[in-house]
């Protein structure tokens, strides 16, 4: 029965109540019992007329709820992107056969599914197999190998050796590696020792003797410590794992590559990933592995789906315009969480300066900053202390930050390569992203060629250059204070220099005298 019905029987049955005078108190006990047992109906019809009610509105809550929950899921995906080109929407982390605490932590950082490069690497490694995965940037590929490792010795009673060593090229992607370890193994039990420069020797020597499951170094100082101490012993590694393997051959760790090699037992697993699969790569891979199963997971031309790729065209030759028209940018349009790209150090300071006077958080990353100091940079980037990181390719190749809204090229790169790597920065995992290219008029046709040489799809960014003149107008009031803290600078490098070989000198006049 409807609630309209019941309601509409109550009216009925209340009308005939009213029909009753009031003698009715007069009435035989039979007439007064059938008054009460008609007051007792229309209590009980009121009574479910007001349940249907209550029914009926706990029902549209439900409703409501529902469909809160489902458009908290569709933002979720919007987030994350779960495209069957990026995720392999088809498997999920425990068909991968990963233990419990490790499906509970890739859950918990918002990964229902694993990528494509994931899904192939994760089961071959835990097979033993030999990997040579080719993958482009922020496909989740150090998690694709972290992960197995971490459900093979994670769970493994301590014994006197180490039992994985991954070798990455430069120091920042080892802290970045160790970083993606430790956010991985919150409800596990797995070891790792993470063994790079500028860090004492002394205290990684000794992080080395407690035989940690996984060692995360770079190549220098993973050899450095093989010849000049006892703390480390190769000859038990099971897995050996070159991360960015064209970068290792490009910055020239051939011979440590090689020491690595021979130091490890012959019969070890070699998983090699990289993002491209040069001469070299191919060349170390026939070293290093034995009957790899190959991996290739590119999106278009080595990028990921969520980035969108836009031009901004000046109409004209002027350096100052490109300059004024950066500073527009960060002032009206990305104001957060942005990477900007340089081509020399000169130039990365020189905007740090210019951001800073303009009141715009920014760091540095380039050459000639010291090792901590670029750790720094990225930590405080990273931690979102910063709004605005400048660099240069070298310093941030690999850097793989978490949520950057954006990358804007200063200038046009050398290489196509290089602007590949510059908007990997964004869009990584299934997340969106923008890069935006600033041109002047005589690079527009350059970087077009660019872009149909990496088969790119290219959009034209409105922006209003109308402030343009103006900001430029700023900036030449600036240039005063631009060129003093600039020649500080230089005379603060230029003493720190003398020092440094005065030092030298007198370490070597003592060393003499003792002679």
């Amino acid at each position: 029965m409807s609630s309209s019905e019941i309601q509409s029987d109550s009216e009925d049955l209340i009308q005939e109540n009213k029909d009753f005078d009031f003698y009715a108190d007069l009435l035989n006990p039979s007439e007064r019992l059938k008054k009460r047992v008609q007051e007792s109906t229309i209590n009980l019809t009121k009574k479910q007329c007001k349940s249907q009610k209550l029914n009926e509105k706990s029902q549209k809550k439900q409703k409501q709820l529902v469909q809160k929950i489902k458009n908290e899921d569709q933002h979720e995906n919007i987030q994350l992107q779960y495209d069957p080109k990026i995720f392999a929407i088809n498997s999920d982390f425990q068909q991968l056969k990963l233990n419990k605490a490790l499906v509970k932590v890739c859950h918990q950082q918002g990964y229902k599914y694993p990528t494509q490069i994931q899904a192939q690497v994760i089961p071959l490694i835990l097979a033993g197999k030999d990997v040579l995965a080719n993958s482009c940037t922020g496909s989740g590929k150090t998690a694709a190998f972290l992960l197995p490792l971490m459900e093979r010795f994670g769970n493994t009673k301590s014994q006197r050796y180490s039992k994985a060593l991954i070798v990455l090229p430069t120091r920042e992607l080892a802290l970045q590696c160790f970083e993606m370890f430790q956010m991985l193994n919150q409800f596990s039990n797995c070891t790792a020792a993470l063994v790079i420069g500028a860090v004492p020797i002394q205290q990684q020597e000794a992080e080395l003797r407690r035989y940690p499951d996984i060692i995360i170094a770079t190549p220098g100082r993973i050899v450095d410590i093989l010849k000049n101490s006892f703390s480390i012993d190769l000859s038990s590694i099971e897995v050996l794992v070159l991360d960015e393997a064209d970068r290792l051959m490009e910055m020239g760790f051939e011979a440590e590559i090689k020491e690595i090699l021979q130091q490890t037992p012959r019969d070890r697993q070699t998983v090699l990933i990289s993002a491209t699969l040069k001469a070299t790569v191919q060349q170390l891979s026939l070293l290093a592995l034995h009957k790899p199963v190959k991996v290739s997971v590119d999106f278009v031309g080595g990028l990921a789906y969520g980035l969108k790729q836009y031009i901004l065209r000046i109409y004209s030759d002027d350096e100052k315009d490109r300059e004024a028209t950066l500073l527009a940018l960060l002032q009206n349009q990305f104001t957060d969480k942005t990477i900007i790209f340089v081509r020399t150090k000169h130039d990365c300071h020189r905007l740090s300066i210019i951001l800073g006077l303009k009141h715009l958080s920014s760091c540095e990353l380039h050459g000639n900053l010291t090792q901590q100091q670029r750790i720094q940079a990225y930590e405080d980037f990273k931690e979102a202390k910063y709004k605005f990181l400048l660099a240069t390719d070298l310093a941030a190749r690999g850097l793989d930050i978490a949520n950057v809204k954006a990358v804007i090229n200063y200038e046009i790169p050398y290489e196509t390569s290089r602007y590949i790597h510059r908007i990997g920065r964004t869009a990584r995992i299934g997340n969106q992203g923008v890069s935006v290219t600033i041109c002047l008029q005589k690079e527009v046709s350059k970087f077009k060629q660019m872009i149909k040489e990496s088969k790119q799809k290219l959009y034209q960014f409105k922006f209003n250059l109308d402030s343009i003149n103006i900001i430029k107008s700023e900036i030449q009031q600036l240039e005063p204070k631009l060129k003093k803290l600039l020649k500080m600078k230089f005379l603060k490098k230029k003493y720190k220099k003398q020092k440094f070989q005065h030092k030298e000198l007198k370490i070597s006049f003592n060393i003499e005298q003792k002679l």
